[in-house]
């Protein structure tokens, strides 16, 4: 017998008893614009969320885009800026946004459809109003910056995006939300991830970033934290070994599981299958927050 057949056979045993726990739970996937610079990459990662459709998980796919945002705002003339990390979004650059986060959102539904075979995959759009944004106000000391049309999350309709699933397995989202008088708003992607799979009490949280996950050592891939306790996190950023873009997304997975999610899970989309490799074997390839 071929070794590498029977190795495959024990691969599938190993995933059985994850196929079987998550099956008809919900998962939301967070995944940015720098990973869709390789073509290859992009295309795992939707394979895998076929895969996770295919043992009839249900997924919310949160999608980013900002490196395509501040490429076509340079190309238009605009400098992008930024105040803690939030994009100041005018109307030009709202309309930007719009352009570039629902054609990436458009673009992963019909990959989905038409080359994955997912055909019940769908969009979730703004004018739903499964989610409803409300503009931030932000102060700065004593200062109130004007950011424009950014906002958070006001409300989750949690029973309509669960009827929604039903139907649609797959449905993605793009981070741009309306109000409940019609604006519609820039949200950062992490924020949304995190609401939502709070709103629908999901399984499973995951952001797949272009790094391994949280590192003591960013040089160094083997001072990767696997198991990351919600108790540690206020230490790690106090002495920097979480800080910059990984921040927001400890901050939201923390705020996820204080909400009812089971589990984060931080892990590199340049990893072939990451995210079965996380999910589906025992020891994973990312970080994963627990409670």
């Amino acid at each position: 017998m071929d070794e590498e057949v029977v190795k495959k056979a024990d691969v599938l045993v190993e995933a059985y008893p994850y196929i079987r726990q998550y099956r008809d739970k919900i998962f939301v996937i967070k995944f940015g614009g720098s990973i869709f610079r390789l073509t290859q990459i992009k295309e795992n990662i939707l394979k895998d969320i076929a895969f996770l459709e295919a043992v009839g998980v249900k997924t919310l796919l949160v999608c980013g885009g900002g490196p395509f945002i501040n490429e076509e705002m340079e190309n238009r003339g605009k400098q992008p800026k930024f105040v803690e990390g939030m994009r100041i979004t005018d109307e030009e650059t709202l309309a930007i946004v719009k352009e570039i986060l629902f054609g990436i959102r458009d673009n992963l539904v019909k990959y989905l459809r038409d080359y994955l075979e997912v055909k019940d995959a769908d969009a979730l759009l703004p004018e739903e109003k499964a989610i409803i944004a409300r503009e931030i106000h932000y102060q700065q000391g004593e200062k109130i910056i004007n950011l424009g049309f950014v906002g958070q999350i006001a409300s989750v309709n949690s029973q309509y995006i669960e009827q929604r699933l039903e139907k649609h397995r797959v449905l993605v989202v793009a981070p741009v939300m309306s109000s409940e008088g019609n604006i519609l708003y820039n949200i950062n992607g992490d924020s949304v991830a995190s609401g939502l799979a709070g709103a629908v009490k999901a399984e499973k949280l995951i952001f797949l970033t272009d790094v391994l996950g949280v590192m003591r050592n960013p040089e160094n891939p083997e001072t990767l934290i696997s198991v990351l306790k919600h108790s540690e996190v206020e230490g790690l950023i106090a002495s920097k070994v979480i800080k910059a873009g990984m921040i927001p997304k400890v901050s939201s997975g923390i705020s996820a599981i204080k909400q009812g999610v089971k589990k984060v899970h931080i892990v590199s989309g340049n990893i072939q299958h990451s995210i079965i490799l996380e999910v589906f074997t025992e020891h994973g390839v990312g970080t994963e927050i627990i409670n």
